[in-house]
This record gives structure tokens, C-alpha cells and sequence, in this order.
């Protein structure tokens, strides 16, 4: 159980890091070389739907791949919640990446949302892929890349869809649940959605869901005493889990249900539904 506890908790307020090996169908992709995969090209094409390149733009969790590099987009800045130091010690535990594969940050974040670190309205756009799930409080988070994106400005995000991951059999997460984690500006998973994560958690292939194969989804990967000794943990430090659990249409409706409450002013802009094979969509919110 301790290589468990281990492997699944340390940090992660706004953002998922790679100093965690996490279940497989959420692993970061190796950083060099850069590899296409087949997703990309979907990326790629609904990213180029927007005109971007002269923006002022920030990615957070670029790590060693990031997607809007400066090559093409000049004006980027990079956000993670470690500090290039803590990544190069990382690095340097295995073979996989390299130290000069790191991305030079611009803001550490550590515990804080965006708006804390970055100007307020000086942002044409923010991105982040599989990052927003992770998210503890998502109302405060979503709250902080309003406030320092401008008027018009975009936040775009690539997000794992429930039905195709291993939260399959996961219940989608409420506005009750999202409400309450704001109100008590929560920095951490609670223990309830840690336990939830464990104890739902199956290995799933994507493409054989879409394919409505029998051998589709597995079995699940955590005990019952597994699940309750990382919900425990989570009483003491950081455990990283899926704390937002959505399909597409399931985040477009919660998008425009935290918006009628008041809670954002930030709308569904473009909604990429998840396609096949894949267990991803990509979707554009835009602040007025």
C-alpha cells in the first residue's frame, strides 16, 4: 500500500504534474522525441480554428511538449506549480526526458489560481490539456483565467471525457459538489472525491468502448481497503485524482449552469464533441 500512497499522492492545485505516474489512459505523452499521434491532427485542426499566433497567450503545464510553442506563437508565456528546479529533479529520477527539454516558466504557481500570479486582463488566451479535471475548486479556477484573460478573450481547454476513461463508471460531478468545494476554497481533493476515484477506477481502451466491445472495459483497478487508505491520505496531503468528472455535452450544460448562477460570465465559444477513437474533447470558452 505505501508504493501506492506514493504513486498516486503529492501535488497539484491547478494543474495535473508529471511527478506522478497516473492510471494509463491519462499518462503524460513522452516529451522527446515529439511523437504524432493521431489525435494530434484533431487538436491541431480545431487550435488553428482560432487566429492566435500574435496573441498574448499562456499555457499552463507545458512541461517538456508544450503544444503553442514560441516559435510559432511568439508572445507565449508557460505556468506550472512547480519551479523549473523541482522539474529538473524529476528529470533527472528517470530516462525519459531530458533537462533541457524543460520548458522555461514564466510563473510558478504553487497553491494559487491564475489571477493571483498573472495581471488582470492582459491575456488573449489561456490552454491547457487534461489539466482542468484535476482541479480542486474548478469554480475558482475558472473564476482566475476570466480575470486575467481580456475582453473577448478565449480559454481552451483539451478534457478527458468520462465514458471513455477510467471514470466510466463514475457519477457526474453536480453543481452542489462544485458550489460546495468553492465555498470552503478547498486546495486539495476532498477525501469523499478521492475515495470516488479508487473505488469507480477501471482500466478502459477507448477505441473498444467506441467499438462496443466486450473486453472493452476491465475490472477495477483498487480494492475496497485500497480506495479508503488513499481517502485517508487525502485527509493529510495532496492525493491527485479526477475531481471533475464530465462527458462533453455534461461540461457544455455545467458551463452554462455556472454562468446562470452567476458564478462565471465565461461561454461555450466552440464544443468539439469527443469523436472516435478517442476519449478527449476539445472546447473554447470566451469571456465577453
Amino acid at each position: 500500500m505505501r508504493h501506492l500512497l506514493k504513486r498516486f499522492s503529492n501535488l497539484w492545485s491547478v494543474h495535473s504534474s508529471p511527478s506522478q505516474t497516473k492510471p494509463d489512459s491519462d499518462k503524460r505523452p513522452d516529451a522527446s522525441p515529439p511523437k504524432r499521434r493521431p489525435k494530434d491532427a484533431l487538436r491541431k485542426k480545431f487550435l488553428e480554428s482560432y487566429a492566435l499566433e500574435n496573441g498574448r497567450g499562456l499555457e499552463i503545464g507545458p512541461f517538456c511538449r508544450p503544444v503553442f510553442r514560441r516559435e510559432s506563437y511568439p508572445n507565449m508565456l508557460y505556468a506550472d506549480v512547480k519551479s523549473e528546479d523541482f522539474l529538473k529533479r524529476l528529470v533527472r529520477k528517470g530516462d525519459t526526458y531530458k533537462e533541457e527539454d524543460i520548458v522555461p516558466l514564466d510563473y510558478v504557481l504553487g497553491n494559487q489560481h491564475l489571477d493571483a500570479v498573472v495581471a488582470h486582463e492582459t491575456l488573449d488566451f489561456v490552454f491547457c490539456a487534461h489539466v482542468l479535471e484535476h482541479v480542486p475548486d474548478m469554480i475558482s479556477s475558472l473564476k482566475g483565467i476570466e480575470r486575467v484573460l481580456k475582453p473577448g478573450g478565449l480559454f481552451l481547454c483539451f478534457y478527458p471525457d468520462r465514458r471513455f476513461t477510467y471514470d466510466i463508471d463514475r457519477p457526474t460531478t453536480t453543481l452542489s459538489q462544485l458550489e460546495t468545494r468553492h465555498q470552503l476554497r478547498i486546495t486539495r481533493p476532498a477525501s469523499d472525491t478521492v475515495l470516488e476515484h479508487f473505488t469507480f477506477n477501471r482500466k478502459v481502451d477507448a477505441g473498444k468502448v467506441w467499438a462496443n466491445h466486450n473486453d472493452a472495459v476491465g475490472e477495477r483497478r483498487f480494492t475496497a481497503e485500497q480506495a479508503q487508505e488513499f481517502a485517508l491520505q487525502a485527509t493529510r496531503s495532496y492525493v491527485d485524482v479526477h475531481c471533475n468528472v464530465f462527458s462533453d455535452s455534461e461540461f457544455s450544460d455545467m458551463i452554462e449552469t455556472l454562468g446562470a448562477a452567476g458564478h462565471i460570465s465565461l461561454r461555450v465559444d466552440r464544443m468539439v464533441p469527443t469523436r472516435a477513437p478517442f476519449n478527449e474533447f476539445h472546447v473554447a470558452l470566451r469571456k465577453p
